[in-house]
């Protein structure tokens, strides 16, 4: 976790996520956090533009986000509805992430644009980008899952 933004995410989902889904997530140490625990991830994006532009990215595990959707829609894990729109709680968590992060750093007066959420291929995280001016990227577990969320803040 980086600097103001590192921990401003880090607060902003750890609230959202008990709201959204009754979860509580606990902050895990990067040099310890082990990816092979994200299994059959599902990785959302979307990009802000603004006073600062950038992208946020969250990659869950399929088992996280099965649990995400059933918190959210009050169903069970294992109803074929939480598998159908496990994607959709996902990309609805990082919508309501981002926005209120946007918020929390910047101040309800800065106006940003955000695309919709998309689900894609789960690409190394760890990949520094060059065009960024800043990275954060925050390890959460959940339910005894694990979560990543990155934020890109772009030059």
């Amino acid at each position: 976790m980086g600097g103001q933004n590192g921990l401003i995410l880090d607060s902003v989902c750890k609230q959202k996520f008990e709201e959204l889904a009754f979860f509580f997530c606990e902050s895990q140490d990067a040099a310890a956090f082990d990816y092979n625990k994200v299994k059959d991830a599902h990785k959302a994006s979307m990009l802000f533009t603004g006073p600062k532009n950038g992208k946020f990215e969250m990659a869950a595990g399929e088992k996280l986000c099965l649990l995400l959707a059933s918190n959210m829609l009050g169903i069970e894990p294992d109803d074929g509805q939480a598998s159908e729109l496990a994607d959709d709680a996902l990309k609805e968590s990082l919508n309501v992430i981002c926005g209120n992060f946007l918020t929390e750093a910047y101040g309800e007066e800065a106006v940003f644009s955000l695309t919709a959420p998309v689900i894609g291929a789960i690409n190394d995280l760890t990949l520094i980008d060059e065009n960024a001016v800043s990275e954060d990227m925050l390890y959460f577990e959940i339910e005894e899952q694990h979560l990543v969320v990155k934020l890109t803040v772009y030059k």
